[in-house]
């Protein structure tokens, strides 16, 4: 359980920062915000949102992994998995591997590890409470 617990907690840190750079990001560059145009139709707006969240998604992604390489976080060693590219001989391509699980993770897990986390820290304060 303190596997799980610790794997989530560094997910949802790692995912909660990545976040808050993907938004920065998205304030100064113009390929991350929709605007509305005054002759677009339905499907050329539902098109240009998709296009936005594609690219709000990679740049996610792309921080998520930038700050695991940083912090050296490698996401299923957590858990105590060992991922098939560990078994590579080149070191390098062990930690780039690990740097865009990670992306990946905080990209398309971020609410989903916030949710699970906070469903995690009410159960052990209700067993505190019974115990």
């Amino acid at each position: 359980m303190d596997d799980l617990l610790r794997f989530l907690g560094v997910m949802a840190a790692l995912s909660a920062s990545a976040q808050t750079m993907t938004l920065q990001v998205r304030r100064r560059m113009n390929w991350l915000r929709f605007k509305e145009g005054d002759g677009d139709d339905i499907e050329l707006v539902a098109f240009k949102r998709g296009k936005v969240h594609a690219n709000v998604h990679l740049a996610c992604g792309v921080n998520g992994a930038i700050l695991a390489a940083v912090a050296n976080i490698h996401p299923l060693s957590y858990l105590g998995l060992t991922p098939i590219w560990a078994y590579s001989q080149l070191p390098l391509l062990t930690n780039v591997m690990d740097y865009v699980c990670a992306g990946v993770l905080v990209a398309y897990g971020g609410p989903w590890f916030h949710e699970v986390l906070g469903i995690l820290r009410e159960y052990k304060k209700s067993l505190r409470g019974t115990a």
